[in-house]
């Protein structure tokens, strides 16, 4: 899995980085370009249950004989990881809401 740091979104994406290929609007499209689109929020979720189904399939294969224990504790790694981040992100978003719903206009 690649993380990009917000503050290197003007760079070229990384190889492996999660891009939308889907045609945006010119908001959406600069939204994307800083990191915050929809269609990237969306490819994220996927690749995260994706590393939780692969966590889940190697604890499958420990279990029945045909894995091993430390691919199975690399995989369940990577899925935890994964769950803080989405964790911390939705903090961040539910801070972030409330934030501006207690703005004075």
């Amino acid at each position: 899995m690649t993380i990009t740091p917000l503050d290197a979104a003007s760079e070229a994406p990384a190889a492996g980085a999660i891009v939308p290929d889907a045609p945006q609007s010119s908001a959406a499209a600069d939204a994307d370009a800083a990191g915050f689109g929809f269609g990237t929020l969306v490819n994220a979720l996927g690749a995260g249950a994706q590393s939780l189904q692969r966590a889940e399939s190697a604890e499958n294969a420990f279990m029945s004989g045909s894995g091993g224990l430390q691919e199975m504790m690399f995989e369940r790694a990577k899925a935890d990881v994964v769950v803080q981040i989405a964790t911390a992100a939705s903090s961040r978003v539910a801070q972030s809401i409330n934030s501006l719903t207690q703005m004075q206009l």
